[in-house]
C-alpha cells in the first residue's frame, strides 16, 4: 500500500497508509493531523486517481509544496517530497507484489464472436437434460466424467466459508480438471463498484515467473455479456486481434468464464496455457459448470462474512448502549422540595442525546439536557465527552450563560465542523427556589404553574447552539418557583414526533397535556410522553427523546 513517511517537522518518524482520500492539516478529523498553528485546517488532500495520487491545496494560507514548488495540483511521483509549513512527508509507491496482474486496455473495432458459451442456464441441469436423450457411449463417458468433475469441485468448496480459503481451492481444482492449464486467476468485481481485482494466483510450474498480463477486452467481454470465452489462439482471433496486449503475451490458448451468483456478474475465472489448442469445447463447458458452483460457493461465503459482520456490529451496539447508558445519571438526584424525573430513549442502540445532574456546592444543582446533531454511534461519543467537559467546567463556573460560553469554545475547537450541539443548562438553587437558565439553540424550558393553572414557555433568551461561531455570547433567565409549579426540559425528539400521516406532535399538544393533571414530576413526563406515543401510534421512531420533569413541592426561603 502506498504511503505518506513523515521526514521532518511535527509529525516526523509517522507512517501514514494512503486510503481513496486523505486529507491533511491541523483539525483534529484530519486523516494526517498536524500539530502546528501555521498549518490550515484542512490543508490539503490526497486523492486516488486511477491507481495515482494526486494532492492539491484546499486553498490553505501557506500553500502546498511538492519537491519545494508550489503546488494546486500534482500527480505524486515515488519519492516526491510534500511540505505542509513545517512538516515534511515523503510519498513512497506501493511496490507490485511478485504474482500481480496487469491488465491491458485495447480497442475492439468490430468483435466477431468465436466459442463461446451461455453461463446463465445451470451446467447440471443441462446436462441432466441431456443424459435422457444421449445414446452414444462415448458421449455418454463424456457426460458422466464431466458430471463426476463437477461433483467432486462442489463437494470440496461448497462448505468452505473463509474467502481466503476458499478461492485458493477452487484453483487446485481447476488445475485438476483441466491439466494443460499453465495459469489460472481469480479475479472478482470491486464492491465499490471499482475495475476487476485479481484475488488468487495459481501457477502449474513452480520457475514460471512469467509478468501476468490479461487482456482487458477478454474480461469486460465476458463480464458484460455473462458468457465464457474460448480462443484455441488467442493470437488468431478476430474478435481479441485489435487487443495486441492477447498477442504479445505470447498466449496461444485461453478460457475464461463469469462468476454468476443471483443473476449478477461478480467476478471472471480464467486459465491460460501456451499449448495451442489446449483447451476444447467440453472443457469450455467443464469451466463454465465449475465457475457456477465456484460463484454459489463464493456467494455464501460472503453471505457469511456479512453475517459475521453483523454479529460483530451488534455486539458492539450492545456495547456501546451499555456504555453511554454509563454516562447518564444512575440516580435521580434527592434534594429538599423538588421531585426529579427522567427519561432517555434513543430512536436506534445509541443516540446524541443526553442528559445530566451535576452536584455543585451551597444546595445547588446542575441540569443539562442536549442534542448532539446526529445519530448512532458517532454522536453518542460526542455526547461522552461533552458530558465530561461540562461536568468540569460546570463545577468551577457558577453562571450557566459563561458555560455555555466555553462549551461553545470548546465545541468550535475540536476540529468537528459538521457537529453542532444545542444544549440547555440550568443551575437549581435549593435554598433560594430559583434557577437560572441558559439556552444554547435547545428546545424551551416549558414551566407549569399551578396557582395560576398555566403554562408558559421560556424562549426569550436563546443563543446559537454549540459549534456555529467560535465567539457566541449566551445570557442567563431567572426563574422562581412557587409551590406546585413544574418544569419540563426536552429535546426535539419530542415535539417532532410524527404519526403515519406526517404529522408532528408538536409545542401546542405539549402544552395542552401539560395544563391538565397533575403537576407532580414523573405524572407530569408521563402524561407527555404517553400523549406522544398515542399521537405516534405505530409510526417508527427517527429521532431521539429525553425529558427532565422538575416539580416544586416545598416552600421558597429568602
Amino acid at each position: 500500500m502506498s504511503q505518506l513517511r513523515a521526514i521532518g517537522g511535527p509529525n516526523a518518524g509517522m507512517v501514514y497508509e494512503l486510503k481513496d482520500v486523505v486529507v491533511l492539516g491541523r483539525a483534529l478529523d484530519c486523516q494526517v493531523h498536524i500539530r502546528d498553528l501555521t498549518v490550515s485546517r484542512r490543508h490539503a488532500r490526497i486523492t486516488r486517481v486511477d491507481e495515482r495520487f494526486v494532492i492539491e491545496d484546499l486553498g490553505s494560507g501557506n500553500g502546498t509544496f511538492v519537491n519545494d514548488k508550489g503546488v494546486r495540483q500534482h500527480v505524486l511521483q515515488n519519492g516526491d517530497v510534500i511540505r505542509v509549513c513545517n512538516a515534511k512527508f515523503e510519498f513512497r509507491e506501493a511496490e507490485k507484489p511478485a504474482d500481480s496482474v496487469t491488465m491491458v486496455a485495447a480497442n475492439i473495432s468490430s468483435p466477431q464472436i468465436v466459442t463461446t458459451l451461455d453461463a446463465n442456464e445451470p451446467l447440471l441441469r443441462q446436462d441432466a437434460q441431456a443424459l435422457t436423450t444421449l445414446t452414444n457411449p462415448r458421449e455418454l463417458n463424456q457426460m458422466a466424467d464431466r458430471l463426476r468433475k463437477l461433483v467432486a469441485v462442489s463437494d470440496a468448496i461448497s462448505s468452505i466459508l473463509d474467502l481466503d480459503e476458499l478461492l485458493p481451492e477452487i484453483l487446485n481444482r481447476l488445475f485438476d480438471a483441466f491439466p494443460k492449464a499453465q495459469r489460472a486467476i481469480i479475479m472478482l468485481v470491486d464492491e465499490r463498484g471499482g475495475p476487476l481485482v485479481p484475488r488468487a494466483i495459481k501457477r502449474r510450474r513452480q520457475d514460471d515467473d512469467e509478468e501476468l498480463k490479461v487482456s482487458r477486452t477478454i474480461l469486460q467481454d465476458v463480464i458484460q455479456h455473462r458468457h465464457a470465452v474460448l480462443s484455441h489462439d488467442a493470437m488468431e482471433d478476430q474478435r481479441f486481434k485489435a487487443g495486441l496486449s492477447v498477442a504479445n503475451f505470447g498466449i496461444r490458448a485461453m478460457m475464461a468464464a463469469p462468476l454468476v451468483w443471483r443473476g449478477e456478474s461478480v467476478g471472471v475465472v480464467y486459465l491460460d496455457s501456451q499449448g495451442i489448442a489446449a483447451f476444447s469445447q467440453s472443457d469450455l463447458e467443464l469451466l463454465t459448470g465449475i465457475a457456477g458452483q465456484a460463484a454459489a460457493a463464493l456467494g455464501n461465503a460472503r453471505l457469511h462474512e456479512e453475517l459475521l459482520k453483523r454479529q460483530r456490529f451488534e455486539h458492539d451496539l450492545h456495547l456501546a448502549e451499555r456504555i453511554q447508558q454509563s454516562f447518564l445519571p444512575r440516580r435521580i438526584p434527592v434534594l429538599e422540595g423538588f421531585t426529579f424525573a427522567a427519561r432517555y430513549d434513543p430512536a436506534y442502540e445509541v443516540g446524541g442525546d443526553f442528559y445530566d445532574f451535576v452536584h455543585l456546592p451551597d444546595q445547588r444543582l446542575g441540569v443539562v439536557v442536549g442534542d448532539v446533531a446526529g445519530k448512532g454511534i458517532g454522536a453518542a461519543l460526542y455526547m461522552a465527552r461533552l458530558t465530561r467537559d461540562l461536568r468540569y467546567i460546570a463545577l468551577s463556573e457558577a453562571d450557566p450563560a459563561r458555560v455555555l460560553e466555553w462549551m461553545n469554545r470548546a465545541v468550535a475547537d475540536s476540529g468537528h465542523d459538521d457537529i453542532f450541539v444545542t444544549l440547555m443548562y440550568a443551575v437549581l438553587d435549593a435554598r433560594r427556589g430559583r434557577m437560572t437558565i441558559a439556552n444554547a439553540g435547545h428546545m424551551p424550558l416549558v414551566v407549569r404553574r399551578k396557582a395560576a393553572g398555566e403554562v408558559q414557555v421560556l424562549d426569550d433568551r436563546s443563543g446559537l447552539p454549540l459549534g456555529v461561531l467560535p465567539d457566541t455570547t449566551y445570557e442567563s433567565e431567572l426563574f422562581e418557583f412557587r409551590r406546585g409549579d413544574a418544569v419540563l426540559m426536552f429535546t426535539d425528539g419530542l415535539v417532532e414526533a410524527m404519526n403515519r400521516h406526517r404529522e408532528m406532535f408538536g409545542m401546542e399538544r405539549l402544552i395542552q397535556v401539560m395544563g391538565a393533571g397533575s403537576s407532580n414530576a414523573d405524572a407530569l413526563m408521563e402524561r407527555a410522553l404517553q400523549a406522544c406515543q398515542h399521537h405516534v401510534a405505530d409510526a417508527p421512531q427517527f429521532d431521539d427523546t429525553t425529558t427532565v420533569a422538575i416539580s416544586f413541592d416545598g416552600v421558597r426561603r429568602a
